[in-house]
């Protein structure tokens, strides 16, 4: 169990349940529940993968020898990443990629993002086919970068008989697989759309891309809204490819639900971290950075963690307000929301975050060194909108020094 995994159980807003806990005395700030709670859908079966184990992918699967001579040449990897998009039923979705795609025109040729990671809920609720079209293809029209996924809570969500009729043929995850696992990835993606953005044929559900400067594992922590659930054979599959990452480049670790949370909604997963960390552990191999989204906002913890060779920091950063409709706020300690950095415990500060605005991060990685930046702005519902640098760290990759600058 992670050594993080603290505070009392309560409830978050809305109807269902939530495994956020409530406020405790003053000073604390809950990040994880005590409790496990039964998500409101069942653990969803995992679908056959594109081929056998290890589920490896590289990045001159869908970047041309040119393109990938530039990221050589500058020495830079550049890659835009963040979760929880295609909300149908308003359009900040759209306004998220406008964002992204503003920041990629403005970069010089050496330096624009080579991908989107996506960190799950690509469509919202259930992950429907029928809704890619107008919430993913048309959303992303203009964005010149490839984008690639893991799948969150609601790309695997089944239908609910709470929230209307059940289609008898659909299947969990089956919108997520027909656009990201395709059989046939030359294929458009939408016809009833402008975007000549063709499917992707991403190995599995969890898999590894492998770059010049980073190797990047996605896990699926499956349908649970309150807490992501991992079995043991993905387990086991994630710390053979710790263990198999190149030690001399960069390692980052994607999950949908993230280990650490102080959002009065959702909080973190005392399950995934459970996970995460045990495997770190046992396999004695850390990375430089965990990315999640699954939170509505964008906070930034660091975890120390003791190892055999002394004290290391992982920077573990939430990124779920790319698109979702509504923002999440977080705890408030003797009421009023803290200010950062903060300070939780001797092993775990709140680094920086926002409540307010959507955005994205730009990630780019030498190297030597992976550099953050944060980049949000307020909502508009027209005009061309000007992301604003609200937080920027970077991480020595040798000696896994963290930076805020």
């Amino acid at each position: 169990m992670s050594e993080f995994r603290s505070f009392a159980e309560g409830r978050g807003k809305g109807q269902r349940s939530s495994h956020a806990p409530v406020a405790g005395a003053a000073g604390k700030f809950p990040i994880q529940s005590a409790k496990f709670q039964d998500p409101h859908f069942p653990f969803q079966e995992l679908p056959t993968p594109n081929g056998p184990a290890p589920f490896r992918y590289n990045l001159s699967k869908f970047l041309d020898p040119a393109d990938l001579q530039l990221i050589q040449s500058a020495g830079t990897l550049v890659f835009h990443t963040v979760g929880d998009t295609g909300d149908y039923r308003g359009r900040q979705q759209d306004f998220v990629a406008a964002l992204m795609t503003e920041d990629a025109d403005q970069q010089p040729a050496n330096l624009k993002p080579a991908f989107f990671y996506h960190l799950g809920d690509v469509v919202y609720f259930a992950g429907d086919i029928d809704k890619y079209g107008d919430n993913f293809y048309e959303t992303y029209r203009d964005y010149p970068a490839f984008i690639v996924a893991i799948p969150g809570n609601h790309d695997c969500q089944p239908d609910d008989p709470q929230d209307g009729p059940v289609d008898p043929d659909k299947k969990p995850l089956d919108g997520w697989i027909q656009n990201f696992m395709s059989k046939t990835p030359g294929q458009l993606g939408s016809l009833k759309t402008g975007s000549n953005r063709t499917q992707m044929d991403l190995p599995n559900v969890y898999w590894t891309l492998n770059t010049p400067f980073a190797t990047i594992i996605g896990l699926f922590s499956n349908v649970g809204e309150n807490e992501g659930e991992i079995h043991q054979d993905q387990i086991d599959w994630f710390r053979s490819e710790l263990t198999a990452a190149d030690p001399n480049i960069a390692l980052v670790v994607t999950v949908h639900h993230p280990p650490f949370s102080g959002d009065v909604d959702h909080s973190g997963s005392g399950e995934v971290a459970s996970v995460l960390f045990d495997s770190f552990n046992t396999t004695g191999i850390y990375p430089h950075l965990i990315l999640s989204g699954h939170v509505h906002n964008y906070q930034r913890f660091t975890p120390t963690i003791a190892t055999s060779k002394g004290n290391i920091s992982v920077p573990c950063v939430v990124a779920g307000n790319g698109g979702y409709t509504n923002l999440g706020k977080l705890h408030k300690v003797d009421g009023k929301y803290p200010d950062a950095p903060f300070k939780i415990s001797d092993t775990l500060t709140l680094e920086q975050y926002d409540q307010t605005n959507f955005g994205f991060l730009r990630m780019e990685i030498t190297e030597s060194t992976i550099t953050a930046n944060y980049f949000s702005a307020p909502y508009a519902v027209s005009g061309s909108p000007q992301g604003q640098l609200h937080d920027k760290f970077a991480i020595d990759i040798a000696s896994r020094i963290v930076k805020t600058l």
